[in-house]
């Protein structure tokens, strides 16, 4: 099947299960920028890096990036090509369901016919029916001194079935993603673009997503405080609670240098008469532009990987090895000390 977009010099087509993306450049060359599995169930969006993609696994990429409106040019390509796909997988699976749906009720009237040919056959037709009654068959007699409880039949007990990572924590992330996700952070940390690192120097890592607005943000830092004199504390600031007024305390902390960015970040947890109060904002490095354009687009690729990666909220905490980390074992250094110990090798056959 292919479904082509009218829009130029972009053109997507499908075919079996795959999406090709391809540009058209001026002099007549077509370049593929992409092929995407459709079977991840791919989601295309537009951001202030261009056109990108993020799929059920959590991998998130950079599609495009073209001015002049290439890049809504290229989204509304895509669009249009899906809801094509879509559009011919519902009209398919409409046909199966019909024909389906003929089946079974032709089965039924079959069914209906021969119990109706059964009650009106003519009595000659019919089997011979005896009319004596059938021998009396008693149940054999237990032997002397037979317990009867003893032949009573066993009740099957339900074997109560494991609870899986994501019922208990509440993180829909399939087990096979958190086996990777781990790496996946510690190499975007170690770029210096999107985080604040508390620390350094520890064998084990804590990577916490959080928002300047968010009141259990705030009440749990003290507790982040404390953890980072235990394992690497790395933040992923994202906006997910204040929105545009957390976009505007989050890009000046992301434009200064990663050293000065922990004092940055913790100033913004400043408490005032109305509860949470952004404080001031830190200064920006003088040979940073006005905009800060690099630190608006990290805040954009951890609010993207906030959604591939399905975190339920903020904060959210996860270590090293996959595992997320309880607030109250947080909050305890005890049990923290005792859960950093207990070190796990995330399964990924799951």
């Amino acid at each position: 099947m292919r479904a082509k977009s009218s829009y130029a010099p972009f053109s997507v087509y499908i075919r079996d299960n795959l999406l090709v993306v391809q540009r058209t450049g001026e002099n007549g060359g077509v370049r593929t920028l992409c092929t995407v599995d459709l079977r991840r169930q791919p989601t295309f969006f537009l951001s202030d890096a261009g056109v990108m993609c993020c799929d059920t696994l959590g991998n998130v990429f950079t599609v495009e990036s073209s001015a002049n409106g290439g890049n809504d040019q290229l989204l509304a390509a895509l669009s249009g090509a899906q809801l094509q796909q879509a559009e011919k997988w519902r009209s398919r699976w409409g046909t199966r369901l019909t024909m389906a749906g003929a089946l079974l009720f032709v089965g039924v009237m079959l069914g209906v016919y021969l119990a109706q040919s059964r009650e009106v056959a003519p009595l000659g037709m019919g089997p011979e029916v005896s009319l004596t009654p059938p021998p009396l068959v008693l149940p054999p007699a237990l032997p002397p001194h037979t317990n009867a409880k003893a032949i009573r039949p066993e009740i099957p007990v339900p074997v109560q079935q494991t609870r899986t990572a994501a019922q208990e924590d509440g993180w829909a992330l399939p087990t096979s993603v958190r086996a990777t996700l781990p790496q996946k952070l510690k190499s975007a940390a170690d770029r210096q673009l999107f985080t604040v690192n508390y620390s350094s120097g520890h064998d084990r890592t804590l990577y916490v997503f959080a928002d300047p607005n968010c009141p259990n943000c705030r009440h749990l830092e003290p507790a982040l405080v404390a953890a980072a004199h235990l394992a690497n504390v790395v933040v992923f600031p994202v906006a997910v609670i204040g929105r545009e007024k957390s976009i505007a305390a989050i890009t000046p902390v992301l434009c200064l240098p990663p050293e000065q960015r922990p004092a940055a970040w913790q100033a913004l947890f400043t408490v005032g008469t109305d509860g949470l109060q952004l404080g001031k904002q830190p200064p920006v490095d003088k040979k940073a532009d006005s905009t800060c354009d690099v630190a608006e687009k990290a805040l954009g690729v951890n609010e993207v990987a906030y959604q591939a990666y399905r975190i339920p909220g903020t904060p959210w905490v996860i270590a090293d090895d996959g595992r997320y980390v309880p607030q109250a074992v947080l909050r305890d250094p005890a049990q923290l000390s005792q859960f950093l110990s207990e070190k796990e090798t995330p399964d990924a056959t799951h």
